[in-house]
Formats: C-alpha cells, sequence, structure tokens
C-alpha cells in the first residue's frame, strides 16, 4: 500500500493511495471541492472531474498518470 498527500501552490491538495492490485484512488481538493478523482477497483474504473463523472478506461499506469495529471492540471487552471 502507498499513500501519498502533498498540498499544491494556490492550496489545492493532492492524494495518492495505492493499493494491492489495481486499486487505486487519485484526487485534486480545493477547499471542499473535489475537482478531479480517479477510482480503480475491482476491475472498474471511473473518472469525476468537477462534478461530471463516468467510466474510466484503464490502459496502463503510465497512462492512468497521464490523464490524471491532464485533468488536474485543467481543473486547477480552471480555478
Amino acid at each position: 500500500m502507498f499513500e501519498e498527500c502533498a498540498v499544491l501552490p494556490g492550496g489545492a491538495v493532492l492524494e495518492l493511495q495505492l493499493l494491492n492490485g489495481l486499486q487505486y484512488r487519485l484526487t485534486v481538493t480545493k477547499g471542499q471541492m473535489t475537482l478531479v478523482e480517479y477510482k480503480g477497483s475491482s476491475g472498474r474504473h471511473s473518472r469525476a472531474v468537477r462534478g461530471r463523472a463516468g467510466a474510466y478506461e484503464f490502459k496502463s499506469v503510465e497512462k492512468l498518470r497521464y490523464d490524471f495529471e491532464r485533468d488536474a492540471e485543467d481543473a486547477l487552471r480552471q480555478g
């Protein structure tokens, strides 16, 4: 299991939780608002960006990281 929490410039909080297998939760929050959340568990993967949720097609850890970072940067840029 791996967990990390970091406060980003501007006060947003990045949280990473990686469990055994393909279980993960990656989030960016600002105040009480969740800007981005990626979750995976038991073969189900989901993605939520600024309240809009949907399924996420997991292809690789590298692609997951790229997609999450892109969405987080866009959400933080929008404020």
